[in-house]
């Protein structure tokens, strides 16, 4: 007996619920009618990993008879679906309606002909929706006695579906392609037949259709649109035949498909970069799936040329998640479904920032893996108070391989003084970045006018129109020293600036791992930090410079999924001793011997081989492998 998947449509529905504030906003609970509703007409189409999540008594439901309908002369049931399109989707309303009242026939164009295909619908459609579709335009039949009868003839008649997607053209393009005329009716179908599969309706079209363009008729009317049978995809049977999946991780060859943002230029990014050295250095065969990180720049080609887009499924018998937990969510498991996950043994390698994952999350994000990886000790004693499910410590690798060596005037930066740097993205959340308090802290450890030192803040993907920027912008404006780079710099470029200032300051509230104060004490650099989250695990050495912070409890607002039955905190540094440590650092002498020293053990810590071998060692365990 076949025992159900842990993969369903019910995790998926509970997820929508938990990524869409609106929803709980809007219903009262994940059992709310509504809700359930909102999942067959918007959630299959936002989430289109559960499009064909329908059931037979959801489709039955959808399709089911509202009423009848007369369009150009042809009857059909008008399925109970055409309503709730209305419902959900005001544009078309809007579009379709002409002094305050909607035209039916043109709604109802709308809805077979882009509605359905735009809310994952078409595949669905009943076999009786696609006869009452393919019914003859009794305007579009040859008449007895007409001149150009025997021409009419040769050419069918337009189905209702053909009118309905006609209906849509302005009256220039129904001129072009007039389907009450032989010649017109013609050049449309040859016009319709190449645009069906581009449109999403092929499922409507009925089989009939298939031997006609391949016939010689066909072929004259495709010929107007410069086309042949043989180049419309949607025709031609799928060749393209992918064995069926193993049913579990242990029929599969061993191996790793690391799945996150591939291209992404941010520090999740290199996360999966980074894990395919270790691949590479342990010698674990691999597939990288790459996932689309949405408004993030995705231009780092380092990976170029190994890179999968998922469009298949992936060859090896694990997956590896270097994604947050959320991401893996929302941007695979709701966006490819169930199949990705299924008969494979899944590890989130899944950053995170806080001391507590959210209550609401726990009981379903961790029925998407097997165990969970964390790559700092912070992040092991939280998982392991998360979860009942392995948790293992496996670090993260960390290179500056890839700097290129600026001069400091390629920066537009002053060349003789003492320069701290701070890198953070406004994407990510700023109250947990903290930059406000590099900003107080350079102007409290320094005099206005000392002008030896200078403080370097490079960020990125910022708002001009975002109060928190505007404020962040006006403390900086008032001390000269301080000065912004935001722009998107290509990896080499930014490993580049940090090797061109000379010392890194970070009083961020929280780091999962840290991953730029790791790549300052790879280049040498002083690294002033704050002595909470994961970056305590480095933290040691001659370059290290621990800053004394308090924990602050989280407001509700603060942190994305965070609520505040959570009773999260995170630190909140002291001023004065992150002032007393800038001040030291820019004082120190520079012991070669000592930095020297300091960066080889980093160099010991990070390196890929090393990290590789704890890797090897985690995958090659006898670790349960998931079996669904």
């Amino acid at each position: 007996m076949k025992v159900a998947s842990r993969f369903n449509v019910d995790l998926a529905k509970q997820f929508a619920w938990l990524l869409r504030k609106d929803l709980r906003d809007t219903f009262a609970s994940k059992d709310d009618p509504g809700f359930a509703e909102w999942w067959l007409i918007k959630g299959r189409q936002e989430f289109p990993g559960w499009a064909d999540s329908l059931d037979a008594d959801q489709r039955n439901a959808l399709f089911a008879s509202a009423g009848t309908a007369t369009i150009a002369g042809v009857q059909l049931d008008v399925p109970k679906l055409a309503s709730l399109l209305a419902k959900y989707r005001p544009d078309a309303v809007k579009e379709f309606a002409k002094d305050g009242k909607l035209q039916n026939e043109l709604f109802f164009a709308w809805v077979v002909v882009r509605g359905l295909a735009e809310h994952q619908l078409a595949q669905h459609a009943p076999r009786s929706l696609v006869a009452a579709l393919d019914q003859p335009v009794p305007d579009t039949l040859a008449k007895a006695g007409e001149d150009d009868a025997s021409a009419a003839n040769s050419v069918p008649a337009a189905t209702l579906l053909m009118y309905l997607l006609w209906r849509l053209m302005d009256d220039k393009t129904q001129q072009a392609l007039n389907i009450n005329t032989p010649q017109g009716r013609l050049a449309y179908l040859g016009w319709f037949f190449n645009v069906v599969g581009t449109l999403g309706i092929a499922p409507l079209v009925a089989g009939r259709w298939k031997a006609w363009v391949q016939s010689p008729e066909g072929a004259a009317a495709l010929a107007t649109q410069k086309t042949t049978a043989a180049k419309l995809p949607w025709l031609a049977p799928n060749t393209k035949l992918q064995a069926a999946a193993p049913s579990t991780a242990a029929d599969k060859p061993f191996g790793l498909n690391i799945y996150g943002f591939a291209y992404g230029e941010l520090g999740i990014g290199e996360d999966l970069r980074m894990a395919v050295e270790c691949c590479e250095a342990a010698g674990i065969a691999y597939h990288v799936v790459n996932v689309d990180a949405g408004d993030a720049r995705q231009a780092d080609l380092h990976l170029k040329g190994k890179v999968s887009d998922g469009t298949e499924l992936p060859p090896y018998n694990t997956n590896l998640f270097c994604l947050p937990a959320f991401d893996t969510v929302s941007r695979v498991f709701m966006q490819k479904g169930a199949a990705v996950f299924e008969g494979y043994r899944n590890i989130g390698w899944w950053p995170w920032e806080l001391a507590v994952f959210p209550k609401a999350w726990k009981p379903y994000a961790f029925e998407l893996v097997d165990e969970v990886w964390a790559s700092s000790q912070f992040l092991f004693d939280m998982y392991q108070q998360s979860t009942d499910k392995p948790v293992k410590l496996v670090p993260l690798a960390v290179s500056v391989a890839r700097m290129k060596p600026y001069p400091r005037k390629h920066y537009g930066l002053p060349e003789k003084k003492f320069l701290f740097l701070y890198i953070f993205d406004f994407n990510s959340s700023v109250a947990r970045k903290n930059p406000m308090a590099a900003v107080q802290a350079f102007k409290q450890a320094f005099k206005p006018n000392d002008n030896t030192v200078g403080l370097v803040l490079k960020t990125m993907n910022t708002k001009p129109n975002n109060p928190e920027w505007q404020a962040f912008l006006k403390e900086c404006q008032t001390d000269q020293r301080i000065q912004l780079i935001t722009e998107t710099l290509d990896r080499p470029e930014v490993l580049g600036l940090i090797n061109a200032c000379d010392a890194y300051v970070s009083l961020h509230r929280a780091e999962g791992f840290g991953r730029t104060l790791a790549e300052a004490m790879l280049l040498g650099k002083p690294v002033i930090a704050t002595n909470y989250s994961g970056n305590v695990d480095f933290m040691e050495g001659y370059l290290a410079h621990s800053v004394k912070a308090i924990n602050i409890n989280l407001t509700e607002s603060s942190y994305q999924w965070v609520g505040a039955e959570d009773g999260a905190t995170w630190a909140d540094v002291y001023i004065e001793s992150a002032t007393d440590e800038l001040t030291k650092v820019s004082l120190m002498k520079n012991d070669k011997e000592k930095k020297s020293n300091a960066i080889f053990q980093y160099q010991k810590k990070f390196n890929p081989i090393s990290i590789a071998q704890i890797l090897n060692k985690n995958i090659s365990s006898n670790a349960l492998l998931s079996e669904v």
